[in-house]
């Protein structure tokens, strides 16, 4: 767990923020599972007393949380946390060129074909990932729920509020 100072910037308008990295096993499950590092960004009120803090939920799964820019009106009364998620922020993102290339084909989406292509390409992505030493069983939307829940116990925050668009 790493922290530092900084300033967040939304609409011309600064605010202080802290900056972070959250570091957490890749899978729970596993003892001595490797460790990821995941970004955050906790951006504070400029109010005296604040509400308890809105924790963004955008984009995903497989889309960036940080991407996404706050709407300033929440930071008249709360403070704004947002984690990178595991898989697309932070040191462990996985990437699948080969799905990628597969989406630009001229086949039919509903055909046998498209779907035996794309199927084969996510089989190859899953295989190229856990040769790589990827442990794919760790990157779940309930892994997602419990690295936000540790990052609001680290923070200490006793109750917050989640706003999320997408995921």
């Amino acid at each position: 767990f790493t922290l530092r100072p900084g300033v967040y910037k939304i609409n011309d308008k600064s605010y202080d923020a802290v900056y972070g990295t959250l570091v957490v096993a890749e899978n729970r499950s596993v003892p001595n599972s490797r460790l990821i590092e995941l970004p955050f960004t906790w951006v504070k009120s400029n109010a005296p007393v604040t509400q308890p803090p809105v924790f963004l939920l955008n984009g995903g799964p497989g889309a960036s949380n940080l991407a996404f820019s706050p709407p300033d009106y929440l930071l008249q009364n709360h403070d704004i946390v947002m984690l990178g998620y595991r898989g697309a922020d932070g040191s462990s993102v996985l990437n699948c060129p080969e799905v990628r290339n597969a989406l630009t084909t001229d086949e039919d989406i509903l055909s046998q074909a498209y779907l035996k292509v794309i199927g084969n390409a996510w089989r190859t992505c899953s295989n190229r990932l856990q040769a790589e030493g990827v442990d794919l069983n760790g990157y779940t939307i309930l892994d997602v729920i419990e690295d936000m829940e540790l990052l609001r116990r680290i923070l200490g925050f006793n109750q917050i509020n989640l706003l999320s668009a997408s995921y």
